[in-house]
């Protein structure tokens, strides 16, 4: 393969040590970075049969990592399921819900995702009845935006034979009207009931929303990811299209233990690695999400008697972290709120007394204390975060959380300050805007898309907020191989039109990709008519 010999280049890496101004060329040999620096000093490498670019000026970087995102999960809206996020009202959503069953007449369920009712003027929770309206004829499963909660019309509640005599799993919810009935409301483990139930998506189905997903990734600069709660079936997924060279990016998987809906964990995976593929870490949930009020809390919610919802039992889960990192796994696990941040903490504390060299991380952490960011530097645990709830669910936490809460939502700043390895990333499809450009500015404005600021001490700088998207999500799992713009590195880089370092915050979101290289080769290029996949 000829060599890529890239000049005339603003080149920005986001590693420690690392010199802005000091670089303007990029050379690549094969799928691996040879050399950065000035092109004086580097044109001796440019061989005979070498392909030269002049960048004209443009910014190079390394691809973004979102290293918490559900990659079939965005495709899924895209292909089989019915998106209804950002819908305005219940009853537009009930009535593209019925659209959707009248335009495909042969599926046997009808699923939908995306709702937030706090968007709503009335802020509600849909039920059994809504649906019941749409069809009593076909079940219907409708999922919150943050999957924590979920509605059924009648008819699934009566195919997973829910009823009121059904034993409501541990760490779940089996809502009841005022009258005592069934309102067709699940949250957290109980949405297994239903799911179970459902036709489940075969591995070729799976692929499709793979590459779904892949082609907005790619758009925007996104060249590794990670997959944070894959089941057996979607693992064999991602390993047949990396065996057969076609996965397109870098990706680490989190296999789920603990099932919904299900007391029996699936088996410990063994740990896989190559070029492309890399399973490491295992993945828990120990509570429900901040913008559906299901994350655990030591408080109530603002104007409730709600404290959200604890999903593990500790010694359970002590018992299987210890079983995955005797097999040499790490341990990710979902902590939003400050009672569930606090049970994990005490585990991973236990853990790293005999593992201190094995991944421990937390995802989200939502609602941590100081005294809990102190223990969790002094503990080696590493923290993912989602500053781009921020925006899009930042009402909600607003509605939902008092102010000393709302003071200490997402506080990046204070993670970093105490040393922290933190990531960013965005956790869709619970957003629906997962540009990596889009989570920076939330990071550095701390604002919700209304112009409301949350915290604004937590506010981070830009080039904070673009190390925590690039080498520090590579480093929260384990990789040393991408991530930096540097020698020996593997080659996945993006081309930008302005330099992201000296934008205006109201410019950032404005700049563009203008193509994508994984390996070396370019994947994806920017048109202004239009934005293809390169294969």
């Amino acid at each position: 393969m000829s060599k890529l010999f890239i000049h005339n280049a603003n080149i920005l890496s986001f590693h420690d040590g690392f010199d802005n101004d000091a670089n303007d060329t990029l050379v690549i040999n094969g799928n691996v970075i040879e050399a950065v620096g000035k092109k004086p000093e580097l044109e001796m490498l440019i061989e005979q049969d070498a392909i030269v670019i002049d960048a004209n000026g443009k910014t190079i970087m390394p691809g973004f990592n979102d290293s918490h995102i559900h990659i079939w999960k965005v495709g899924n809206l895209k292909t089989f399921m019915l998106d209804v996020r950002g819908v305005e009202s219940k009853e537009l959503m009930l009535q593209m819900i019925k659209e959707y069953d009248e335009q495909n007449p042969h599926l046997k369920w009808i699923t939908a995702r995306g709702f937030n009712e706090a968007a709503w003027d009335k802020k509600s929770l849909p039920t059994k009845m809504d649906l019941d309206s749409v069809s009593i004829t076909k079940p219907i499963y409708l999922i919150r935006t943050c999957a924590h909660i979920a509605v059924c019309n009648s008819l699934a509640l009566e195919i997973a034979g829910v009823n009121l005599g059904t034993n409501v799993p541990d760490g779940g919810t089996i809502n009841r009207a005022e009258n005592g009935e069934l309102n067709g409301i699940l949250t957290e483990t109980a949405l297994g009931l239903i799911v179970n139930k459902i036709p489940q998506y075969s591995v070729e189905d799976l692929k499709i929303m793979i590459r779904a997903c892949r082609a907005e990734m790619y758009s925007y600069g996104i060249t590794a990811a990670t997959d944070p709660a894959a089941d057996p079936m979607l693992i064999a997924a991602y390993k047949e299209m990396n065996a057969a060279g076609e996965l397109g990016f870098r990706l680490n998987i989190l296999p789920i233990i603990l099932p919904d809906g299900s007391d029996t964990p699936y088996s410990i995976p063994e740990k896989f690695n190559s070029d492309f593929l890399n399973i490491n870490t295992v993945k828990f949930f120990s509570d429900g999400g901040l913008s559906g009020k299901t994350a655990a809390l030591k408080r109530t919610y603002k104007n409730s008697d709600e404290k959200g919802v604890l999903r593990l039992n500790k010694m359970q889960f002590l018992a299987l972290c210890k079983q995955s990192m005797e097999n040499g796994l790490g341990i990710a696990t979902h902590a939003i709120g400050d009672a569930a941040i606090e049970m994990v903490i005490d585990v991973y504390e236990e853990l790293n007394k005999d593992f201190p060299a094995l991944i421990k991380r937390i995802e989200h952490l939502g609602l941590p204390e100081k005294i809990q960011l102190k223990r969790i530097a002094a503990n080696n645990i590493a923290a993912n975060m989602q500053t781009i709830f921020l925006d899009e669910l930042g009402k909600n936490f607003i509605q939902y959380l008092d102010e000393d809460y709302l003071q200490q939502c997402y506080p990046v700043k204070s993670v970093l300050d105490n040393n922290i390895l933190m990531a960013l990333s965005s956790d869709a499809p619970v957003v629906k805007n997962f540009n990596p450009l889009k989570g920076i500015v939330a990071a550095v404005t701390r604002q919700t898309s209304e112009g409301i600021p949350i915290a604004k001490n937590e506010a981070i700088t830009i080039h904070a907020a673009f190390k925590a998207y690039t080498c520090s999500s590579a480093l929260i799992s384990g990789e040393y191989r991408f991530g930096t713009l540097q020698k020996g590195m593997l080659a996945d880089f993006i081309i930008l039109d302005k330099n992201p370092l000296t934008s205006s915050e109201e410019e950032l979101i404005k700049i563009k990709v203008l193509a994508t290289y994984i390996d070396g080769k370019e994947v994806w290029k920017y048109n202004e008519h239009t934005s293809t996949e390169i294969n």
